[in-house]
């Protein structure tokens, strides 16, 4: 510990040095980090949550033809509508990327040569419809950053086309519904920034009160905000629905970070002058700061163990894990540089009475001492009348109950127990939220357009998953017939409801049949058209869709997988022909899934990593271990909160636990050293500590708990569901916290010392051996 805080010493010597030079590399590493917010893209949908996946890969490559679809109602054979039809359908087979166009105008066409005048020559081509589909077929494998230029070209084809008013036109399909996402995705992380912001401001103005320059924080915060978004796009690390959410998470943390070190600052200077306030402040607080955000790291840091298959909980724990140290970083580089300037301005414009007289602050102050002083000189168990004023009525009563609490520990842990119990069990019968189409805005256009083009289609692609099929000779009778004993295999299985095969290509095109040798099947598939048979044979293997039923929740959709499954395996595939069910649906729900159903595991790991931490950092077992009891009372609890206000799990709620331990093990940090700095005064017993502690921090971690909500809260106004609801769960997780750290921290550190101490007089060691102990 004391090697930590000589480091911090010595860094605030160099700021308080060379102020005018931090602020110059500051401003470097913004201009960098623009940079690389330039470089970042964003990734929506089930592409969010797949990962490394071969047999998707090769799939993508040779089958995953991304589109869009024009659904057309009204006067669908009106030679008005056909010709714009063939306007739209002969611009968009000249945009780039684009494979192939079908719609009603080239079977008009193939008839006549033309476009003829009559609606009854088009009738007879095509019928009578009171629909209409155009489908923009693209090349294989792009990414949706690929796809969406060719969505824009669609609108402007289908405006430059001039469809007659009578006919209701609707551009929809995958790479329409991509591109209203990562364009809403975009607006929603910038809305929520700023919204937090603005929270910030507000939580600052009326309760960071006494000090100067109070909302200085917020501008360190952002510039460590920018931070992040620059380091991102360096390391390549996409905008997704669940990344947008870091930000305002970010800015309730950081906000943290640099209050605490704004206000032991502030506190120095009424003792010492600058150049020695702030080495003394940042030694003071800047170890157990840095813990706290260590420890919010590493709960982060489980998230991206535990998710290591599903890219979206990996880019969201890397831009946390990012925005944490580098929130921390400003608070450093910004704030404290900016507080020495002012403090040696102030100073040369009023002397030293003024500056003293400037900075004796009343009862409103923060009392931000949230750990101790570097030589503990300033702590005592005495408080004069200066000092119950600075804690107020709001510090004095916190400190009276936690004393009233740890004096019976064994009621109050008792009590926490139960509820953590009771926690535990609600926890199991809570809803879950995995499906991904349920993660966005119910009402987003695109979303609205592919649901009514669903509803036309009987599903569309929504209800078609893909049979990748690989192996040599996929062309023989033998494989094909193969095929059509699949397809009578899974037909009678639960929720299929056909398959769609080579097989079914090359019998649909002999007569029902499938050839006895493989010159007949080359034949057959010879004569198909060259894109009908890239749906079925490309880059040397073979497509198999099966169709699904229509409205699958996620339970049925993971029964459907299984049947599929099963049903390849019934059908006895031949020697050296191997058929895969893949696709982005196929494995991006089974990944969600794994995440809810891992989230005590995700838990785990986040306690034992802060654990670890702390028992680094201290070298004493006790107090590794009492930060961490108020936290595992809150991962049960969270449960019943979550069951009052109908809570769903969500992937991301899921990783809620082992934050929480990350964040909540700040303020059980600040709690618990102040416990032990007042247990060595002289005259001074567990309950005198516990209430002293409680007293002078207690009103500084509600405050600073409080700022933290107010950024959490901007998610709450998130238009994507999965978001708001995390908002929720977060906000009320934190308040959780404070209650925990504030409630149940005391009677643990009483129970916990005195097994310590007991334990220490049994094997004949003094405190003070046991203090320095590894």
């Amino acid at each position: 510990m004391s090697a930590l805080r000589g480091l911090f010493r010595t860094v605030g010597h160099e700021i308080q040095a060379h102020p005018i030079a931090t602020l110059a590399i500051a401003l470097v590493l913004l201009f960098a980090a623009f940079g690389g917010a330039a470089q970042i893209t964003s990734v929506t949908g089930d592409q969010a949550f797949t990962g490394a996946n071969p047999t998707l890969d090769r799939y993508n490559e040779a089958f995953d033809r991304g589109s869009i679809s024009v659904l057309l109602r009204g006067e669908t054979t009106d030679p008005a509508t056909v010709r714009a039809i063939a306007r739209f359908d002969d611009r968009m087979s000249q945009v780039e990327d684009v494979a192939y166009v079908t719609s009603p105008a080239d079977q008009v066409r193939a008839e006549y040569g033309r476009i003829p005048d009559s609606r009854a020559k088009i009738e007879r081509a095509v019928g009578s419809p009171d629909v209409a589909f155009v489908r923009v077929v693209f090349e294989p494998g792009l990414t949706q950053p690929e796809e969406r230029p060719i969505y824009t070209e669609a609108l402007a084809a289908e405006e430059w086309a001039r469809f007659p008013a009578g006919v209701d036109v609707i551009v929809t399909g995958s790479a329409a519904f991509s591109a209203q996402l990562s364009e809403l995705i975009s607006q929603s992380t910038n809305q929520l920034l700023g919204l937090a912001v603005g929270l910030m401001v507000v939580a600052l103005f009326f309760l960071f009160r006494g000090v100067r320059l109070r909302l200085l924080p917020i501008v360190a915060v952002f510039v460590g905000v920018l931070y992040t978004f620059g380091a991102i796009g360096y390391a390549g690390i996409p905008n997704s629905t669940l990344t947008s959410s870091v930000f305002p998470i970010l800015i309730g943390l950081g906000i943290d970070y640099s209050v605490q070190f704004h206000e032991r600052y502030e506190e120095e200077l009424e003792t010492a002058p600058p150049r020695e306030a702030l080495p003394r402040a940042l030694s003071g607080i800047g170890p157990p700061v840095f813990i706290a955000m260590l420890a919010a790291a590493l709960g982060f840091g489980a998230t991206w163990i535990s998710t290591i298959g599903s890219p979206a909980f990996v880019w969201f724990a890397q831009t946390s894990i990012f925005g944490v140290m580098l929130t921390f970083l400003a608070g450093i580089i910004v704030l404290l540089p900016v507080l020495t300037l002012y403090a040696r301005f102030r100073r040369r414009g009023f002397g030293e009475l003024g500056l003293r007289e400037l900075t004796n602050r009343g009862g409103d102050s923060v009392d931000a001492d949230a750990d101790t002083s570097a030589d503990g000189s300033d702590i005592g168990p005495e408080t004069d009348p200066a000092d119950s004023e600075r804690v107020g009525a709001f510090g004095q009563t916190i400190g009276r109950t936690s004393r009233a609490l740890a004096a019976n520990p064994g009621v109050v842990l008792l009590v926490a127990l139960l509820l953590m119990g009771a926690g535990f069990q609600a926890g199991r019968s809570l809803d879950t939220l995995a499906d991904t189409e349920e993660f966005v805005p119910q009402d987003l256009p695109a979303y609205v357009d592919l649901q009514q083009f669903r509803a036309v289609t009987g599903g569309g692609a929504a209800v078609q998953y893909d049979v990748l099929v690989t192996g040599s000779e996929l062309r023989h009778p033998e494989v094909l017939r193969w095929m059509q004993q699949f397809e009578q295999v899974a037909v009678g299985a639960p929720l299929i409801q056909g398959v769609d095969s080579p097989a079914t290509l090359v019998a649909e095109h002999n007569g029902g049949e499938i050839p006895e040798t493989r010159a007949g099947v080359k034949r057959v598939l010879d004569d198909v058209p060259a894109n009908e048979r890239a749906q079925y044979y490309n880059d040397g293997v073979a497509h198999i869709t099966v169709i699904g039923a229509q409205d699958m929740t996620t339970g049925k959709t993971l029964s459907f997988i299984a049947n599929v499954r099963k049903s390849i395996r019934f059908s006895n595939p031949p020697p050296g022909v191997d058929a895969s069910l893949t696709g982005s649906s196929v494995v991006s729900t089974p990944s969600i899934v794994d995440q809810i159903e891992s989230r005590n595991t995700t838990t785990g790991l986040g306690v034992l990593f802060v654990f670890g931490l702390l028992l680094a950092y201290y070298r004493r077992l006790v107090k590794a271990i009492a930060p961490l009891v108020p936290m595992l009372f809150v991962i049960g609890w969270q449960n019943l909160y979550m069951a009052g206000l109908g809570i769903s799990v969500s992937p991301l709620g899921a990783s809620l636990g082992a934050m929480s331990v990350g964040i909540g093990a700040e303020y059980t940090i600040i709690v618990m050293e102040r416990y032990y700095e007042e247990k060595k005064q002289a005259g001074v017993n567990k309950l005198d500590a516990v209430e002293t502690a409680a007293t002078r921090v207690g009103k500084a971690i509600s405050v600073s708990g409080m700022t933290t909500v107010f950024g959490f809260s901007a998610l709450t106004l998130s238009p994507f569901p999965i978001l708001a609801d995390f908002g929720y769960l977060t906000v009320g997780v934190i308040f959780l916290t404070l209650v925990a750290a504030l409630a149940t921290l005391p009677p643990t550190l009483v129970v916990l010392d005195t097994a310590e101490e007991r334990l220490n007089a049994a094997l004949g060691r003094s405190a003070a051996d046991a203090e320095a102990a590894p």
